[in-house]
């Protein structure tokens, strides 16, 4: 017996020791391989920098895919169509866009959408609960792709057949019920519509897309592997206290042509018809349980083995004038998305884009620009300090009894770029590069904010982009 364990004692000890010798020789060979030149000249400098040391960020050089201008064009003209002689048209056939709408949305959000973010889309999907006409483009009613005998068994749509009926009118709060029941139904039309896109991107009115920055991501991924992009945030539970990862639809997202067939695969039976659901009869009822469709289109790819790939902060909830620019995650990193910005930036913005000449890609960096932030005066009724704003304690500290106090102990710490004073006696200091936005109008007249000018402009020239910071996928880094 005892002979018979020391066997086994020293073979366990040989099998550990050459798998030390296996490891010290991969290593061996890595290290050699990393810094011989002779051997290590056929490897890129990147995938050696990656080898070396892995970042959570790709340096790729990209190029854009808008056209230059042709002789004396200039893109400042309020023509739709000199606006878009310079827009990517050609990509549109592998490239889907779809916009997803309700009857119930303002018009004045649905306009500005559609003057800045969706102006050169010729064929742009548009989704809605009524059939009707936006802009030029048919707008489909998506929820009539529903199949009746469901819809007839959810309260919601007993609102929406009257409506249809122009029996009676659906107000918001019914609208955004029935909002959820959108996100299916309109990737399988979407993919019928368009079968042989390599890429479809979905929107919303209230979403602003670089669409530059966008075509030159793509432009990095393969569309035969199954992807799914945008920003992250947490959805349903899927077991041992893990939730599952969802696009944040009013960031925009993005599905692989892959993803797409993936998704909307149904079974058939031996002589080619379907005898599975479809992919909104399969989810209807846990559409109908759950408050977002988002959500519920993040849950059917995760069971269909697909993930999703955070693409924060490219892909950003903020609205424009309420990004932290100068933080870790908003600087060198290209902006592909924004969410809820004022409807006078969406326009303003696209034709500030339009001025760009697009050698580069669009970094957080360069929005700066934009805000014309480091020779912007104080301004009254304004609030700059509502997102990471820090009141310092006690509430007796010179600098909350004054504007000037204020201005002052902002200017007096090496950190604080810009500051809200609160005639009610409180200073807010932000540590961002922030635009902010106009105060409630009750309190008008007891908001100021300012920003530190000498120090915004000094912090730039400290920080420039070398070269932009693709970010790569991940769901530890959110909003």
């Amino acid at each position: 017996m005892g002979s018979a364990t020391a066997s086994i004692f020293r073979a366990l000890s040989n099998a550990k020791i050459k798998l030390f010798i296996v490891f010290l020789a991969i290593t061996a060979i890595l290290l050699f391989t990393l810094h011989s030149p002779r051997l290590s000249k056929n490897i890129s400098p990147g995938a050696k920098e990656e080898l070396v040391e892995e970042k959570d960020y790709w340096t790729w050089e990209t190029r854009t895919q808008f056209r230059k201008p042709v002789g004396n064009e200039t893109s400042s003209s309020d023509s739709n169509e000199t606006t878009c002689e310079t827009f990517p048209s050609d990509l549109l056939s592998r490239v889907q866009i779809v916009l997803k709408t309700s009857a119930t949305e303002k018009s004045e959000r649905v306009d500005s959408h559609m003057a800045s973010v969706s102006r050169c889309i010729f064929n742009l999907l548009v989704v809605s609960d009524k059939e009707t006409e936006l802009h030029g483009h048919r707008v489909y009613n998506i929820l009539e792709d529903l199949p009746p005998s469901a819809r007839a068994k959810i309260p919601e749509f007993e609102a929406y057949d009257r409506f249809q009926h122009n029996e009676t009118e659906i107000n918001g709060a019914a609208g955004w019920k029935l909002d959820r029941f959108k996100f299916l139904p309109m990737v399988e039309r979407a993919k019928k519509m368009n079968p042989s896109a390599e890429w479809y991107v979905f929107l919303e009115t209230d979403t602003y897309i670089v669409w530059d920055n966008l075509f030159r991501m793509l432009e990095q991924f393969d569309p035969s592997a199954p992807l799914y992009m945008g920003s992250p945030a947490p959805g349903r539970g899927i077991g041992e206290g893990k939730v599952n990862w969802f696009a944040y639809g009013g960031s925009g997202f993005v599905l692989s042509r892959a993803a797409v067939d993936t998704l909307v695969a149904r079974e058939t039976g031996r002589l080619g018809e379907y005898i599975g659901p479809s992919l909104s009869e399969q989810y209807m009822q846990i559409v109908t349980d759950d408050c977002c469709g988002d959500s519920v289109l993040g849950f059917a790819l995760y069971e269909k083995g697909i993930t999703l790939s955070g693409m924060w902060p490219m892909f950003n909830a903020h609205p424009l004038d309420s990004i932290p620019f100068g933080n870790d995650d908003h600087w060198c990193q290209p902006a592909i998305s924004m969410h809820k910005s004022r409807l006078s930036d969406m326009v303003a913005l696209a034709k500030w884009e339009d001025n760009r000449d697009r050698t580069k890609p669009l970094l957080y960096a360069d929005l700066i620009d934009y805000h014309h932030l480091g020779s912007l005066p104080e301004r009254i009724g304004w609030d700059n300090g509502g997102w990471g704003g820090v009141i310092e304690q006690p509430d007796t500290l010179p600098q909350h009894q004054s504007l000037e106090a204020c201005r002052q102990a902002c200017h007096d710490k090496d950190w604080c770029m810009t500051y809200t004073y609160d005639a009610a006696g409180a200073c807010v200091f932000v540590s961002s590069l922030r635009l902010g936005v106009p105060s409630k109008l009750e309190l008008a007249d007891q908001f100021t904010a300012g920003w530190d000018n000498d120090k915004i402009q000094q912090w730039r020239a400290n920080h420039t982009c070398e070269t932009p910071m693709w970010m790569k996928p991940s769901l530890t880094r959110i909003f």
